[in-house]
């Protein structure tokens, strides 16, 4: 395939997957359909079908999209910042943007227990997610601002629960500023 055409194909599936991004956000997935994605693109829904073959294979590239804006957000949050000010910014930038990815996250939970598909494509998510996060704690391992004697993998898993929780504990009433506290706190003592 000559490289224009397939730049072309990959910057169509690009626009296809941020539009269901947002479908799903604003609407849930069971909410939204193939022909809402495509009407909002201005194709058919056939065309839609060209690049993914269901909502379930669309979603997975919606993850990794979703994945990629992780990878970005850690980047930008630790760039030329110490650990305390680093976790900071993360987790103000998590606390803003969390609560819609919960509800939606919440709704896939739910439909995987009937659904196969759905279920191996969260649990594929959750291994890929964090492996984001072990890979970027690794590079904070080699520039030295995490100790290198942790391994990266717990750590990862152990900052991923802590964040995670404890933004579900924000959704039902926690104090943001008294989360934030303590995640700094815990990562704090986790990296040492």
């Amino acid at each position: 395939m000559p490289r224009i055409i397939q730049e072309y194909r990959e910057e169509v599936g690009k626009k296809i997957v941020e539009a269901a991004y947002i479908h799903f956000l604003q609407k849930g997935y069971h909410s939204t359909t193939m022909s809402d994605i495509a009407r909002s693109l201005g194709v058919t829904k056939p065309a839609l079908y060209q690049y993914f073959s269901g909502k379930e294979d669309l979603y997975a590239a919606v993850a990794e999209h979703g994945r990629q804006e992780l990878a970005a957000i850690l980047e930008r949050s630790f760039s030329k910042r110490d650990l305390k000010s680093g976790s900071e910014v993360l987790f103000d930038t998590l606390a803003r943007h969390v609560p819609q990815f919960n509800s939606l996250y919440s709704e896939m939970m739910m439909l995987a227990m009937h659904n196969e598909q759905i279920r191996n494509l969260l649990r594929e998510d959750r291994i890929e997610d964090i492996r984001v996060v072990e890979r970027f704690i690794s590079r904070q391992q080699e520039s030295g601002l995490v100790s290198g004697h942790l391994n990266s993998r717990v750590l990862a898993i152990a900052c991923d629960a802590l964040i995670n929780g404890l933004l579900i504990d924000i959704m039902a009433g926690m104090d943001k500023e008294e989360a934030k506290k303590i995640w700094i706190a815990a990562v704090t003592r986790l990296t040492e």
